[in-house]
């Protein structure tokens, strides 16, 4: 029987259901769960405050090469994905390229229907940059292995040989690495300490 994978809604995370319950966070999970209203899951993630850049997340058995957006109330990690011919979602290896953001990037291709999307936007690269007129939520949803990291839940940012190193109660710690092409994961979250929120928790990097 095929693993059920859902977005667990006390953690904001893709995960894989295990002993019913999420093994990011050990919140107890059901299938039979309701999931939380959408203005409730968009208050929690904040406002968006800007695009941080490429990044790869080293989280095993989900995509690694996404987008990180900083919000009001956290980080949230998009993952580039491609759609196969037969609407199979795939990650970007690390040597694919990537374009700059323009206004046919893989997020509106897929709200296309299918009748309108074409072979050449199909096997195009991916925007770099998650376009700003989807709202949080539909980011969240809508992108298998995306996850949102509560900025409260944050106890500290490590940066060791070349690693950030997110350590998060009650949520496991999140691991971020250079993605190819884009700055170190420490040049990539120092921008947040421009925003008064987020100032104390970079102030180390």
């Amino acid at each position: 029987m095929a693993s059920l994978i859902v977005v667990c809604p006390q953690c904001l995370t893709w995960i894989e259901i295990q002993s019913d319950c999420c093994p990011e966070c050990a919140t107890a999970l059901s299938v039979e769960d309701v999931d939380p209203p959408a203005d409730l899951i968009s208050e929690r993630m904040g406002d968006r405050l800007r695009d941080l850049g490429a990044i790869k997340l080293l989280r095993r058995g989900w995509p690694e090469n996404g987008q990180l957006v900083a919000t009001t109330e956290g980080l949230l990690f998009v993952p580039h994905l491609v759609v196969r011919p037969n609407g199979a979602l795939e990650p970007v290896a690390d040597d694919a390229p990537l374009r700059p953001a323009r206004v046919s990037g893989l997020f509106q291709w897929w709200s296309l229907p299918p009748w309108r999307r074409s072979v050449e936007d199909e096997q195009s690269h991916p925007s770099t940059h998650p376009p700003e007129n989807l709202s949080l939520p539909s980011l969240l949803f809508d992108s298998p292995g995306a996850f949102f990291i509560v900025r409260t839940t944050i106890q500290r940012i490590v940066t060791r040989w070349g690693r950030v190193h997110i350590e998060r109660q009650p949520s496991r710690s999140v691991s971020l690495t250079q993605a190819q092409g884009s700055e170190s994961p420490r040049e990539i979250l120092r921008p947040l300490i421009e925003y008064d929120s987020w100032r104390s928790i970079i102030a180390g990097l």
